[in-house]
């Protein structure tokens, strides 16, 4: 009884934290965001694959790099009388380099320009309090499906804020869809369960930071018509890291993820299995 007594105690005199984004209409944030993957194949089969097949096998068995930078900037035009907040989203730079066995991928001539002129166009993004987004609106058609990608990633990547004030130690839980295909239409995504921990919180420049920890997992057995590779295909992925949210200003200030991925495509005797690793990083390069 004296032991829980202390233990309550102790839990009293812990000091909450509010966490949430800021409220100061005007503010201007600017952010860059990286995301390095490094994916390769393996073919197992007691026969020989097609010459496409091996085609494909070929190039991804000697290594595929990706890498990509995108800097954008955003700003809270309004709260609403719900708490809801209202950014102005604008993306001010792009790269985008790719490497098979250490060779490098030329682009398109004209994809690099077109894409930052695209990207230089501006977004409305209406998120909870906690950073959830609840929708976007482009304001021209085809950033929707180049950006894509990002919508879920607003605010420091897939770090989701908890709904009640938080102690050290604690630990909330979230639900974040990440897009893996390659097209536009946002088929491919995959949905993580997601735990966050407040592992600590410590001065920083400008006033107290929270260092929220993050991990999640993803298993699925598709099925023929789900996978859309015209065979079934298992994939799995794992996902840690830790964000830096400073508390006073209800911003993000750092963040970095580490992905790992498997597929395995079995079927008649053929095995193709794939496998991933991605490092992705926040930074805020100009939050005022």
């Amino acid at each position: 009884m004296v032991v829980a007594a202390l233990a309550t105690l102790a839990a009293l005199q812990t000091p909450t934290h509010v966490l949430r984004l800021s409220d100061e209409v005007g503010q201007t944030n600017r952010y860059r965001v990286t995301f390095d993957i490094q994916m390769r194949a393996e073919y197992i089969s007691e026969t020989e694959p097609d010459a496409q097949t091996r085609q494909l096998l070929e190039t991804l068995a000697t290594g595929l790099g990706l890498h990509t930078a995108v800097e954008y900037e955003q700003r809270l035009s309004a709260v609403e009388d719900d708490g809801t907040r209202v950014f102005e989203v604008r993306w001010h730079d792009f790269e985008f380099t790719g490497d098979i066995g250490g060779r490098p991928i030329p682009p398109p001539p004209t994809q690099v320009e077109s894409t930052r002129d695209l990207l230089s166009q501006r977004a409305r993004v209406r998120t909870t309090p906690s950073g959830r987004t609840i929708d976007v609106t482009y304001s021209h058609p085809e950033l929707a499906g180049l950006t894509r990608q990002f919508e879920q990633l607003q605010s420091a990547l897939p770090t989701y804020l908890p709904e009640t004030p938080v102690r050290v130690g604690d630990r909330w839980r979230s639900v974040g869809q990440f897009p893996v295909g390659l097209s536009a239409s946002g088929a491919g995504n995959m949905t993580l369960e997601l735990e966050h921990t407040l592992l600590e919180v410590r001065p920083g420049e400008e006033g107290s930071v929270a260092v929220i920890g993050l991990s999640g997992t993803f298993s699925n057995l598709q099925g023929i018509e789900e996978s859309g590779f015209g065979a079934p295909l298992h994939m799995e992925a794992s996902l840690t890291g830790s964000a830096l949210f400073d508390i006073d200003h209800g911003r993000y200030v750092g963040g970095r993820y580490e992905i790992d991925m498997f597929a395995l495509h079995a079927e008649s005797g053929v095995e193709v299995q794939l496998t991933g690793h991605a490092n992705g990083t926040l930074e805020a390069v100009d939050a005022r």
